[in-house]
């Protein structure tokens, strides 16, 4: 893997996934940012501690960690942005 520069990590420069309904967003990301509001059922931060599932994150909130697997119900929407 090649070194990163901070230009190469600038918000979406490594690419996104945008999500919208259930099911499993699984990868490595450094960002969430909830475009509606958002009560994750599954929220994984490997750096983090406490509970991210169960939270409403108002639309517009962002998230910063390690985070490996998001999961929202149907109608909600976020952007990962990869790592």
């Amino acid at each position: 893997m090649g070194k990163l520069f901070i230009e190469d990590t600038a918000i979406g420069r490594m690419g996104s996934v945008i999500t919208t309904g259930t099911g499993a967003t699984t990868g490595s990301f450094y960002a969430v940012q909830f475009i509606t509001d958002c009560t994750p059922t599954a929220f994984t931060l490997a750096d983090g501690t406490g509970t991210y599932t169960g939270v409403t994150y108002k639309a517009g909130t962002i998230v910063y960690g390690d985070i490996t697997a998001v999961t929202v119900a149907s109608g909600e929407t976020f952007i990962a942005y990869k790592k």
